[in-house]
């Protein structure tokens, strides 16, 4: 029993430690000059992303912000120009993948993006099984759309774990910047199509990471 009792304190520990460690990397995709949230959430999320293997790859003497990986390069069409109304800003899977490719060439990461569209759920726990974060493209009921990180899977729970790049969460300390749903939660936001995504073909994307050598 007693034993039981230090096996699980520990466990507590580690998990706090844990969000402490994402909560670290958290970067907000910001507000605008109304006050509302801009379309953001793409570099933002890569920012996290390369930040963090930054950071495990012992270079964590650089680092860099998401406007940093929109000057290091989105292709045409891969990110709307940000003064176009409503969806000024906003990044698409495929201007992700050339976003996090040109910045981590820039920096020397060693590390690749690629996209997997109509993915499942096997696809993102082998990811998070193995340590590699996953970017995923949500779908609000609005129509409007939202990239997180996610980071980990708890099995026992059946939740996925996330950095947000929402800047309501900027002010918070580090281990409440990690979010969380049930999968079933995520998996409703995740897997919902509407009508451009259904003519952009856009369904179910994530994006991976894996190093170059």
């Amino acid at each position: 029993m007693e034993s039981n009792r230090l096996r699980n304190s520990a466990n507590i520990t580690d998990w706090l430690a844990e969000r402490h460690y994402f909560g670290r990397f958290y970067h907000s995709q910001g507000l605008n000059s109304k006050g509302n949230f801009t379309n953001d959430c793409g570099p933002a999320c890569l920012a996290m992303v390369i930040n963090m293997l930054l950071f495990q790859s012992n270079m964590n003497a650089k680092s860099i912000d998401k406007n940093m990986v929109i000057r290091f390069g989105f292709p045409f069409w891969g990110h709307i120009p940000g003064w176009l109304p409503i969806i000024g800003g906003a990044s698409a899977p495929w201007g992700m993948v050339k976003a996090f490719n040109r910045s981590s060439d820039a920096l020397g990461l060693g590390w690749q993006a690629e996209r997997h569209s109509h993915a499942r759920r096997a696809h993102v726990l082998e990811n998070l099984i193995t340590g590699r974060p996953v970017t995923a493209l949500k779908i609000w009921r609005t129509g409007k759309a939202h990239w997180v990180n996610l980071v980990r899977y708890s099995g026992e729970k059946d939740r996925i774990y996330f950095l947000d790049p929402n800047p309501y969460l900027e002010h918070l300390p580090e281990d409440k910047r990690l979010q969380s749903q049930t999968w079933a939660e995520f998996e409703a936001d995740w897997s919902r199509e509407v009508w451009w995504s259904r003519v952009f073909g856009i369904r179910n994307e994530i994006i991976k990471y894996s190093k170059t050598y």
